[in-house]
């Protein structure tokens, strides 16, 4: 064990940042010391290597990170919370960063993280609150600690989901390979020397963009990286909806036994729809929930900030100012809310056969579009809520909106802000060559330059019907979220059969994930209009009072 308290360079940016974000407590240690490399014993008798940040007068609590990436990656929020008075208990899962064992991704969770409690709740330091904090994979060890005896006295969850499978890997009944083909990568070279990583990741978007397009998908992450991880070809393997494959590995499944919890998620995450799903089972079982809500994707700074900021209100014993505090994208600033979604009315919209959007109950003819999906030449998804930081977030839409293969409707120019809280829905009518189709709808704003850009999407891989070429009614909600449409802009409508590597491209055939040997391309047709209507449902809040905080939430 080592003794310290210089941070890695690594850290010293984000410690900065911390400590010039608004509204944090002031400092009130100094001599905070880092232990590295303490040995918990996990049940198994395998070393988890652990690090205790802590000033010598430091107070009884303890936040508690478990994480499969760098100790040091964490350095900078560990010393910052430790200067502010508490014990920061910093440990590698399982398999990595020089704990031993094999990391298999969420099996070894549920008992690793009691046997790290057991011995914290051993140390005569620790005798106050134990507060276990991160997002992401820190989140999926935090979910597991409620599967056990022991449990931490509040949780912090940021961008993370207690269903790892049904949040991220299969949305819509397909497999979104884009995510865990940027997580494996990311972690194949996480522990490599600096050169190596260097140059791995200089070479991350043509990687990843190479495994994307691999068939069979089950050799993405070897054509990507170079290596076969087993739980990327476990996540393959185990891609039907219900298989009882992933039944351990669904965490806290007795809502009511979680803890007091701070959820935070991004409109622009991955996690998003899992989460307020999370959120939702929380408030339904009566657990404390604070949730927060902002216009972010996956990893962009201010959820650090705002979390560690949560973290220390919780254990000061500040009183919340809101159950629900969310970001308004499109300029709209902060909204306290008394619970999400809000009260909504819902306002239809039709698509036309002529690429209109119009209010519902406006005459217009029937007719049908038709398009050909050829999965050999996938529609590209053009970003959204994935974890390949090249492609994340509110993307330009022109190079997808060029293709034949999407289907566009616009709405007139706004002559006033419309606001738009809680989850689209759309109904459609549709037949295909192909009895085995996916839909992929994306929600857009044109500004006044006719740029269009990604507000969100909704994506399904249908059942197949009785017969080819019969035709269906199809429901999809689109993924939550909280956006004022600016006065002038447009409403526009994509639909379309695909969004890959997003969503990984549907073969056109029965063949499992693992194979893809065959692509079968096909003709959709979209029926609208007479008595097969397109509508689209946007939910307008009942109270449509301006947002009350222009800055971040507080």
């Amino acid at each position: 064990m080592t003794a310290g308290d210089r941070l890695p360079w690594t850290a010293r940016a984000e410690y900065r940042r911390l400590c010039a974000a608004p509204d944090m407590p002031p400092q009130t240690r100094s001599g905070v010391q880092r232990v590295s490399g303490i040995a918990v014993p996990a049940d198994d008798g395998v070393a988890l290597l652990t690090d205790h940040w802590a000033a010598e007068d430091a107070g009884p609590h303890t936040v508690l990170i478990r994480t499969p990436y760098d100790r040091d990656g964490v350095a900078a929020v560990a010393r910052f919370l430790a200067e502010r008075g508490h014990h920061v208990v910093v440990q590698s899962c399982r398999g990595t960063f020089g704990s031993g064992g094999r990391f298999r991704p969420l099996h070894d969770e549920v008992a690793d993280g009691q046997a790290t409690l057991r011995w914290l709740r051993a140390q005569p330091w620790a005798t106050g609150l134990v507060h276990s904090w991160g997002g992401s994979y820190f989140g999926v060890t935090q979910w597991a600690y409620c599967d056990g005896e022991l449990q931490p006295d509040a949780m912090g969850i940021a961008v993370s989901a207690r269903r790892f499978d049904e949040a991220i890997l299969y949305l819509g009944r397909g497999f979104s390979i884009d995510t865990p083909l940027a997580w494996a990568y990311a972690l194949g070279v996480q522990e490599r020397r600096l050169p190596a990583r260097l140059w791995r990741l200089l070479r991350a978007r043509g990687a990843l963009a190479r495994g994307a397009r691999t068939v069979p998908p089950s050799e993405a992450v070897p054509a990507a990286l170079g290596d076969d991880p087993r739980f990327f070809r476990d996540w393959v393997e185990h891609s039907d909806p219900g298989d009882p494959w992933w039944d351990p590995l669904h965490f806290a499944s007795d809502p009511a036994a979680v803890p007091p919890v701070t959820l935070l998620a991004g409109w622009q995450d991955l996690f998003l729809v899992g989460q307020l799903q999370d959120h939702a089972a929380l408030q339904s079982a009566g657990v404390r929930t604070r949730l927060i809500v902002g216009d972010w994707i996956h990893g962009a700074p201010e959820i650090t900030e705002i979390g560690v900021r949560e973290a220390l209100r919780a254990l000061g014993g500040e009183p919340e100012t809101a159950s629900v505090r969310v970001e308004i994208s499109g300029g709209g600033g902060w909204r306290d809310l008394p619970a999400w979604p809000p009260a909504s009315t819902p306002h239809p919209l039709e698509l036309t056969a002529d690429g209109r959007l119009l209010a519902s109950g406006t005459a217009h003819e029937a007719g049908a579009l038709t398009s050909r999906y050829d999965p050999a030449d996938p529609t590209p998804d053009a970003g959204g809520r994935t974890l390949n930081p090249f492609s994340a977030g509110r993307r330009d839409q022109r190079r997808r909106e060029g293709r034949d293969d999407v289907l566009l409707f616009t709405g007139e120019p706004l002559t006033a802000p419309l606001l738009v809280m809680g989850s689209p829905e759309i109904g459609l009518t549709l037949a295909s060559t192909n009895p085995r189709v996916d839909v992929f709808v994306r929600l857009c704003e044109l500004d006044e330059r006719g740029r269009s850009r990604t507000v969100t999407d909704g994506y399904l891989r249908l059942p197949p019907p009785a017969a080819a070429g019969e035709p269906r009614e199809v429901r999809i909600v689109l993924a939550p979220i909280a956006h004022r449409f600016a006065a002038g802009g447009r409403l526009r409508v994509q639909v379309s059969w695909g969004a890959h590597p997003l969503h990984l491209r549907n073969p056109g055939t029965s063949d499992p994930v693992r194979d893809h040997s065959r692509l079968v391309a096909s003709t959709q047709t979209l029926f609208l209009g007479g008595a097969t209507p397109a509508v689209l449902a946007l939910p307008l809040p009942d109270d449509a009072a301006p947002a009350v905080h222009p800055g971040v939430p507080r």
